[in-house]
């Protein structure tokens, strides 16, 4: 039995941050990653990113899973938190939860999407993405040639931003889902992991699976027992964002 750890991560845009949830299609759980806002904070010289980058493959999916869907107008044009980055392999933290992580463990990363056809629940709540630990840098440490790998990298350098860290994956093991795995389910007032997967996974560290988003993140109790779990879900990773 290894001793890694293992951070269950919630991410992407939703209604607390960006007022809209990305689409997937609850029949193949084909899925669009959508990353929340970035807010007021100035970017470097050429490396600000935007919902503009991510339009025409917005687009695309709707055209592949036959989805009549408007891409939210007030989205247009504005400045993208691309956090993870499964292009880079990379995820930023204002030093929190990452502090715990080391070299081989990891985080799943999972989020709210809305069906574009009816289905159980109003959301899809499932995972979509990991990333084994390579090494984690404060900001203030990261190569100027690496700069453009992470959002919080991309920022104007600040004290507060460059004390944040950011995670470098394994590039063998990391990577964004082909398809998304449905985890979730609406029980009890909110939405939580499925008992079922939760027994599967050897449960999370917060009461009855609860994934509605939170301050505190929750860790795997059993970090291998869900790795052995993910491997029978026989996943595709992919190293893009869209």
């Amino acid at each position: 039995m290894s001793n890694i750890k293992g951070l269950l991560l919630r991410v992407g845009i939703d209604q607390t941050y960006g007022a809209y949830n990305a689409p997937i299609n609850p029949l193949t759980n084909d899925y669009m990653y959508m990353p929340i806002p970035q807010g007021d904070k100035l970017f470097k010289p050429g490396m600000r990113t935007s919902y503009d980058d991510l339009r025409p493959s917005f687009h695309n999916w709707c055209q592949r899973n036959t989805a009549s869907l408007v891409f939210k107008q007030e989205l247009e044009g504005k400045s993208t938190h691309l956090d993870p980055d499964f292009y880079y392999l990379t995820y930023g933290d204002p030093a929190r939860q990452v502090t715990n992580l080391t070299k081989g463990d990891f985080i799943a990363f999972f989020a709210s999407f809305k069906p574009i056809f009816k289905c159980d629940h109003n959301l899809v709540y499932a995972l979509f993405g990991i990333m084994f630990v390579d090494s984690i840098l404060k900001v203030s440490n990261v190569s100027k040639a690496e700069l453009n790998k992470n959002a919080h990298t991309r920022l104007m350098d600040s004290d507060d931003i460059n004390n944040h860290l950011v995670v470098f994956a394994d590039p063998c093991t990391s990577g964004r889902f082909r398809q998304a795995i449905p985890i979730g389910e609406f029980r009890s007032g909110s939405y939580r992991v499925t008992n079922t997967v939760l027994d599967q996974w050897g449960n999370i560290d917060v009461k009855d699976g609860f994934i509605q988003r939170s301050v505190r993140p929750p860790w795997f109790l059993k970090p291998d027992q869900f790795i052995q779990w993910l491997a029978l879900q026989k996943i595709q990773l992919i190293n893009n964002n869209w």
